[in-house]
């Protein structure tokens, strides 16, 4: 198929968010036998006005995609976090093309209402939706005309190419690599975590927060790859089988992930594939426990590592998603396929 994706590869971002989803899943179309035209939505609308202002040059990046559209007439037109894009946009692909279909991908959590006004403009266009979020946030997503789907965060083998149970010269023990927005309880839970580290004097790191700087791109990878054990924390952890994309990058990198009890998420990774805590003090006893039985913590690292390969990878999502989009029979018992509304 012809396949135009739209969503927002950071090109002013120079590569340092390379391990994004967007690429991720314009790289598993592809591999799926497809023709990808990827285009940068805020890149391009920062390009449409002398003042490289994305909001100011919304409305010609919205007309530059009728034109891409006219061009190609794409089997699938397929959007990923496109805020600034116009519902009359994806009206007008309708109306002119009616064979086309058009999803939508979100990775950030449905929880935040005050997010999710633009998909609920879009829907009325739309043939599928999919999520990050599960169970009753998704549901609500559902209307006659259109599939809802849960998605997996998505690995790919060039994007974590790390096999960090392998590496015997790692010189810090553990990594939170986040940050902390005014969140109370997230900064408890680190600031506890770390007493507890060093307490029991495990070699950690945190990166993002607490006065530390962020890395990305190759940085964050360079402590990737200095790092036994990681940790998946997202700002909300009782949302059905939602996570941020850390628990991919962690696990696919090889290294010995740490997450919490994410309501259904065993179902994606269970008790041999990461290591799951019930509180930052559980937590911390874990990983002491684990830094001192390092066999123990690599069976369960390579174990984390090879479900990522093997289930969340970007080859095999896309797939699902193109089943789902074209109200095709799935070709596959996916491990989330009870979270999909056809």
């Amino acid at each position: 198929m012809k396949i135009l994706h739209i969503a927002n590869f950071g090109f002013n971002k120079q590569g340092a968010h390379f391990y994004c989803t967007d690429r991720k899943i314009s790289a598993g179309l592809i591999e799926n036998g497809h023709f990808v035209y990827d285009f940068s939505f805020r890149d391009m609308a920062r390009m449409g006005t002398v003042f490289k202002t994305k909001k100011l040059g919304a409305n010609w990046a919205n007309k530059e995609i009728l034109k891409i559209v006219a061009n190609i007439e794409p089997d699938l037109v397929l959007i990923g976090h496109s805020d600034l894009m116009s519902p009359d946009v994806l009206k007008h692909i309708k109306q002119s093309f009616p064979k086309t279909k058009i999803a939508f991908w979100y990775v950030d959590p449905l929880y935040l209402e005050h997010k999710l006004g633009f998909i609920k403009a879009f829907s009325p266009y739309l043939d599928a939706i999919f999520c990050t979020t599960a169970g009753e946030y998704l549901s609500k997503l559902k209307q006659p005309h259109l599939s809802v789907g849960y998605m997996p965060n998505i690995g790919h083998r060039n994007v974590e190419t790390l096999i960090q149970f392998e590496n015997n010269n790692t010189d810090k023990t553990f990594v939170f690599c986040g940050v902390v927005y005014k969140e109370p309880e997230r900064e408890t839970f680190l600031k506890d975590l770390a007493n507890a580290l060093t307490q029991s004097q495990v070699n950690y790191r945190y990166y993002g927060c607490f006065e530390q700087a962020g890395v990305y791109g190759k940085a964050y990878y360079k402590v990737l790859a200095e790092s036994k054990m990681g940790l998946n924390y997202s700002r909300r952890n009782d949302v059905c089988l939602y996570s941020s994309d850390r628990i991919v990058q962690l696990t696919g990198n090889g290294l010995l992930t740490f997450s919490p009890r994410i309501p259904g998420f065993e179902k994606l990774y269970n008790e041999q594939e990461v290591v799951y805590f019930d509180d930052q003090f559980d937590l911390a006893r874990k990983i002491q426990f684990y830094d001192q039985h390092p066999e123990q913590a690599k069976d369960i690292a390579q174990a984390g590592w090879q479900k990522t390969r093997q289930s969340f990878n970007a080859k095999r999502i896309t797939q699902y998603m193109l089943e789902v989009s074209f109200k095709q029979p799935l070709s596959e018992n996916y491990e989330w396929s009870h979270e999909v509304y056809l």
